[in-house]
């Protein structure tokens, strides 16, 4: 069994039931994507989406140097064809539980997110930066591409043409062009970056996980259906929770104009 402790420092904040994952590997400087250190992800993921105290999780790095994608210097240049499209889908599923958790998620980037490193904060619902962050692609350098979900990702936050100098130029952008594109909400200086992640995430996880988890479906849903099916997928989950304690709870603490409660 892979150890998480060997890739990452964890906490939990009970006031906002959010847990924080600090890429922190002790054999590598540049935190580095290994096979193991993303299967120790999986694995505090999925343990995330089955616990209902968990509402929120923070990524972010414990140095100063946030991820520079895959390891290079380790296994990843040893494999073969089919080894790389195997590696290629084991991070692609992994990011996608990001993506399709029933939490809210957060990249909270200080320093270099180049390659993976882009990729995975590319998969949270939310990024913000540090004043010295540099989000890049630099795959093409390596005659080679993004293959963890850059190439999906990023052309539908920032549009295809930007997207495309990005990628095949393989040049980093700073923290301040980042935000100028809305690939992330605020840039601050370094030793503020956790505290105002947290600020942001205190606003959103005081609601109820049932519909944090329903609204994150019906957006990255919505994104690769038709506006018909969209709205199909919309009133479904509308319904759902219409049915929910957290709902009756909801209006009724509208009514008698107190905070709600949720059970979840």
């Amino acid at each position: 069994m892979i150890e998480f402790e060997n890739f990452f420092e964890v906490s939990f904040d009970e006031e906002i039931s959010v847990a924080t994952l600090a890429i922190k590997r002790r054999d590598n400087r540049y935190n580095s994507f290994s096979p193991d250190l993303i299967i120790a992800l999986k694995g505090l993921l999925e343990s995330y989406d089955e616990n209902e105290r968990v509402k929120g999780v923070i990524l972010t790095s414990a140095e100063k140097v946030f991820s520079t994608g895959a390891d290079i210097e380790g296994q990843f240049h040893k494999l073969d064809t089919f080894g790389a499209q195997r590696f290629s889908h084991l991070g692609q599923r992994i990011f996608q539980l990001l993506e399709r958790s029933q939490f809210i998620t957060m990249a909270a980037v200080n320093g270099f997110a180049l390659g993976g490193g882009l990729e995975i904060a590319l998969a949270c619902d939310f990024r913000i930066a540090s004043t010295n962050a540099r989000f890049g692609l630099p795959e093409i350098n390596l005659g080679i591409m993004p293959g963890w979900g850059g190439t999906q990702r990023l052309p539908k936050l920032i549009g295809p043409m930007k997207a495309l100098e990005i990628i095949l130029t393989g040049e980093p952008i700073s923290a301040q062009e980042a935000k100028a594109l809305g690939l992330v909400l605020d840039v601050v200086e370094p030793d503020k970056l956790m505290p105002r992640a947290k600020e942001y995430m205190a606003k959103v996880t005081r609601k109820s996980r049932l519909s944090l988890s329903a609204v994150k479906r019906a957006v990255h849903g919505g994104l690769s259906l038709d506006i018909d099916r969209g709205l199909d997928l919309e009133s479904e989950l509308f319904g759902l929770l219409w049915g929910s304690e957290d709902r009756r709870e909801g209006l009724e603490a509208f009514l008698k104009k107190r905070k709600p409660h949720f059970r979840r």
